[in-house]
């Protein structure tokens, strides 16, 4: 073999190198650039989840029952002058006024449950929102026989890190659960 048949063999060989590393790079950053993608959707979609649900806040809810509470006990007062007149309709909205309390309290115990519920999704120290809960599998060996254990972690933007219910890293959050 000729110097010149090895030089164009080596030469093609690096630019094929080359042309490799390059398709496998723009591989690489399409996967990444999909990646940020699909997290701004899922970013947007919760965020739309959340307006949606602030519409419906408990808070909104109570005062527009208050409201309603208000207007009855004023019209049962506007009622009650009147009372031989309009008996039925004062036993009427005072059924209505039952009704509307009685809506108030389930509102008020689907509130308390929320909140029970909620708390797994919020740092216990500072408040702050749960970032990511995963499940990590584990190979271990026991007695001759190997098992999978799963681990559980849970991290929160704070930066408390919990695995397995045991605290890894701690909370640096500034202010104290309001």
């Amino acid at each position: 073999m000729t110097n010149e048949i090895i030089f164009y063999t080596q030469l093609s060989s690096i630019v094929l190198f080359v042309c490799t590393l390059f398709f496998l790079y723009r591989v690489l950053v399409s996967q990444k650039d999909a990646t940020i993608q699909l997290l701004k959707e899922k970013n947007s979609f919760i965020e739309r989840q959340l307006v949606e649900a602030s519409k419906f806040s408990p808070d909104a809810l109570a005062k527009s029952l208050s409201d309603r509470v208000r207007l009855l006990n004023e019209e049962i007062v506007r009622l009650a002058k009147d009372k031989e007149n309009n008996q039925e309709k004062i036993n009427n909205k005072e059924k209505e006024l039952d009704e509307i309390r009685k809506e108030g309290e389930e509102l008020s115990r689907k509130i308390s449950k929320a909140h029970e519920l909620m708390q797994e999704f919020f740092c216990p120290t500072c408040g702050e929102a749960m970032a990511e809960r995963g499940y990590e599998s584990e190979s271990v060996d026991y007695q001759g026989q190997e098992l999978d254990v799963e681990h559980e972690y849970v991290l929160y933007k704070c930066g408390l890190m919990v695995v397995d219910g045991e605290e890894i890293r701690e909370c640096a959050g500034l202010g104290a659960r309001p």
